[in-house]
């Protein structure tokens, strides 16, 4: 019996050193985010489908009481922060009850402070771009600020790519959900809306995957199932009939090739493409066409 129970106890010793050892919440933020600053280099990828119907039930024509508008953006990027340069596409595809399909292409850099944006084919340059482009189209750098700023718990262990990360659930407070909701549904204007009311009737599902090494954030899915209506948008009683708006997104980031080389290169076209300045200074200068009078 003493033998029996000695290795049994030998067992749970051996076992015991098999647990692993985690961060808490907080050190691993704080990991994430000494990483994020210390990072030269890195490569995302965006997949993201959203649904929007809405919703008129006071409309007499029957075709136009339920609209449906759907959207699935694919993009890619990479950026080299030393070297001041960065590289996004992103192909989009709308489609409504009537429309279905159409596809709207987008390629940009970022050279310095100077951006080179092609949409269908027709490039534009903007130079003078403020400081905080950068942190604006810094995609590990906004889903590491949106981590930080939530409560995370860890649910398990998995790969990302190959590397070892933490499976942690996000709780977000209401102003990074509000912060969340403007990314994913940026076409719907929020700034009038009662976003309390949403934040509290709303359902958000928020997985991410963050780098065990290095605290990196490798994968973000974020899930939002969200009924919007007249009253929620402060639109005033009897200025509009009363609608409502179903709103539901998916959206996967995924990071990678963290501090690995990368080059980027703008296009000779991109460069030599006309200032959105010259643009606007053309169509100001540009005189009316004369209109056809009737005699």
């Amino acid at each position: 019996m003493k033998k029996l129970l000695l290795l049994w106890a030998l067992v749970v010793v051996a076992l015991s050193g098999c647990v692993e050892e985690k961060p808490s919440p907080e050190e691993l933020k704080a990991m994430m985010i000494d990483s994020v600053e210390k990072m030269e280099t890195a490569a995302f990828a965006v997949d993201a489908d959203q649904a929007i119907k809405l919703v008129n039930p006071q409309e007499t024509n029957k075709s136009l009481r339920t609209i449906n508008f759907e959207t699935r953006s694919v993009g890619e990027g990479a950026m080299n922060l030393s070297a001041r340069t960065m590289k996004m596409t992103m192909t989009t595809t709308t489609s409504t009850d009537d429309v279905k399909g159409v596809v709207t292409e987008m390629e940009m850099y970022m050279i310095n402070d100077t951006m080179y944006t092609k949409v269908d084919g027709n490039w534009t340059r903007m130079p003078g771009m403020p400081e905080e482009t950068w942190d604006q189209q810094n995609q590990v750098k906004n889903q590491a600020e949106l981590l930080n700023a939530s409560e995370i718990e860890f649910i398990g262990s998995e790969k990302v790519d190959g590397v070892d990360a933490y499976k942690v659930k996000v709780v977000p407070d209401m102003e990074t959900f509000a912060m969340i909701l403007s990314q994913q549904v940026g076409s719907v204007p929020l700034y009038a809306m009662n976003v309390t009311e949403i934040f509290e009737g709303g359902e958000m599902e928020w997985t991410a995957w963050i780098a065990k090494d290095s605290g990196l954030p490798l994968k973000n899915l974020i899930m939002l199932d969200l009924t919007i209506t007249s009253e929620m948008m402060n639109i005033p009683a009897g200025e509009m009939d009363e609608i409502e708006m179903t709103i539901r997104s998916d959206t996967t980031v995924i990071c990678s090739g963290f501090n690995e080389p990368i080059v980027i290169e703008v296009p000779e076209e991109a460069l030599t493409a006309p200032s959105w300045l010259d643009l606007l200074m053309a169509m100001i200068s540009q005189p009316p066409e004369e209109a056809d009078v009737e005699q």
